[in-house]
């Protein structure tokens, strides 16, 4: 290769880390002193840097180049920004020294360093920008400095307050420019948050906020319920899945995919935020539909209510319908409130209950059977609530049960949920099972996080009240075998009842009775 500013050969360079760099080349004419950087970012990487949102998502499975993308920012912004404060980080330190340290000492041109302190952590080069490497495992850490560059790698694994902490310190100005001739600002300060994807706040907090969401992939094509409101300008989001790589082996996807579960393989293979890690309901996101205008309850509805009484924490009443004729249970309403008496909360119960008509109701609503002993005169739950006109029982206990209930009702497409029902549905991404590493051979059952899971319990006990199949839902009458006189009376032609006046015996015959036993 030649050099582009005078013809000379081209020759390896010296990189922080003592050996040859990986990607820079310098000019073997001393006096031209240029140096050339061979990386070629394929698509994906060159979307990224690229894009001029403050903030990036970098999000990806296995095998997309994150980190390589991060490096080559980390580079860029110290070449064209002199005394730029820049800091790179991770939950635990391990994640970024054998990480993008590693990589980058293996590449950038020894050249342009000017110091390096190990014990403090931090590079100083010759245009006088530092670089600052910081476990992100203590937000209160982050306060004293202004940056003009943030790397969050593993960004999952890092609490949300280190992520808003370090919004508010992107403030360096070495970043920005301001040209008094044209009045033209310009302005690089960016917050990187590299991380495979995860139902955590990196969903919440930038993707799902994201003023742009860019797809890279075939596997990549989920739709992400963004609400138009709580759109940020300054955030971008990128999604990978693992095609993207060229680079690749043929059979890269097939090897690390054996023998995997399949909340893993959409996860760190096809880059889905649905299937997050461990989440209990994962198929949630397919169930939800948009909240109809000027919706109102049909008298041919069943209606169905929860409630999760709280003291400390919130106080639940979920609301649901039941449409026979498409075999969907629909929850409509999703009502929460905090630090409110029985009384309240019986009379907010009316209210949100005042569309029901007589005889309307499914079953008497249902109630934490947990919550039915609190210490209001030695009164059980129901009773305080019987003494102000609203009566419950108690729901289904087993949890196992109800996890297999709900999940064959999403699995199934039996249920339907109003995108109105926000507590519901932001429980729901991220309501996840006890971590178990991949190597867990044990027979332990799985069980969820028990928290923020109050209007999912609601959920839960109003399917355990109905049939598996919401279009079964009618009460019907056996015989003593425990076989359906409904059914057993279509399958004879007694079409003639109506009008005629059949014996007694005939009747008692077709329903297997002997003696007349049915009548007494």
């Amino acid at each position: 290769m030649r050099c582009p500013r005078c013809g000379s050969v081209l020759k390896q360079t010296t990189s922080i880390s003592g050996a040859p760099s990986t990607d820079w080349l310098e000019c073997s004419n001393k006096v031209c002193n240029t140096y050339v950087d061979t990386y070629h970012p394929m698509e994906h990487q060159a979307s990224v840097h690229n894009d001029t949102h403050r903030i990036i998502g970098n999000f990806g499975s296995y095998g997309t180049g994150k980190t390589k993308t991060s490096e080559k920012e980390l580079e860029k912004h110290i070449f064209i920004t002199p005394n730029a404060n820049i800091l790179v980080g991770a939950n635990v330190s391990s994640q970024y020294e054998q990480t993008i340290l590693r990589d980058f000492e293996k590449s950038f041109p020894e050249a342009f360093l000017k110091n390096r302190n190990v014990q403090k952590q931090y590079l100083d080069f010759i245009n006088d920008a530092r670089l600052m490497l910081r476990p992100f495992d203590d937000p209160d850490k982050l306060r004293s400095n202004n940056y003009s560059l943030v790397i969050m790698l593993e960004a999952s694994e890092i609490q949300a307050e280190a992520f808003h902490q370090l919004k508010t310190r992107l403030r360096n100005k070495a970043a920005s420019l301001y040209d008094p001739n044209t009045h033209t600002t310009w302005d690089w300060r960016k917050l990187i948050c590299e991380s495979n994807p995860d139902s955590g706040w990196i969903r919440s907090d930038v993707l799902l906020v994201s003023d742009d969401i860019i797809q890279h992939g075939r596997f990549c094509n989920e739709k992400y319920e963004q609400i138009e409101t709580d759109i940020d300008p300054n955030i971008s989001t990128h999604v990978a899945s693992t095609d993207v790589n060229t680079f690749l082996p043929d059979d890269y996807i097939e090897v690390n995919s054996k023998g995997k579960p399949d909340w893993w393989i959409k996860r760190f293979i096809y880059g889905s935020f649905q299937f997050a890690e461990g989440l209990v309901y994962p198929s949630y996101a397919n169930c939800i539909v948009p909240t109809p205008k000027d919706f109102k309850l049909l008298p041919k509805w069943k209606v169905i209510a929860a409630h999760d009484y709280g003291l400390q924490d919130p106080s639940t009443f979920l609301f649901g319908y039941i449409d026979q004729e498409r075999g969907k249970l629909v929850i409509y309403k999703d009502v929460r409130t905090n630090d409110t008496s029985v009384q309240d909360l019986a009379d907010l119960f009316k209210a949100e209950a005042k569309d029901v008509q007589i005889g309307q109701w499914y079953t008497t609503p249902i109630i934490d059977p947990k919550n039915n002993k609190r210490d209001y005169d030695k009164k059980d739950l129901i009773t305080h609530y019987q003494e102000y006109g609203v009566s419950f029982q108690p729901g289904y206990v087993n949890k196992e049960a109800r996890l297999f209930r709900l999940s064959d009702y999403f699995e199934q497409g039996r249920i339907e949920i109003f995108d109105c029902c926000t507590y519901l549905i932001k429980e729901l991404k991220d309501y996840k099972f006890k971590p178990r590493s991949l190597d867990d051979k044990t027979n332990a059952k799985d069980e969820p996080v028990d928290k923020n899971d109050h209007s999912i319990c609601a959920l839960e006990w109003i399917v355990m009240e109905l049939p598996a199949d919401p279009k079964r839902l009618y009460l019907d009458a056996y015989d003593a075998k425990g076989r359906s006189i409904e059914e057993k009376i279509k399958k004879q032609n007694y079409g003639g009842w109506q009008l005629g006046d059949p014996e007694v015996e005939e009747l008692d015959s077709a329903f297997g009775i002997e003696g007349g036993d049915l009548y007494g």
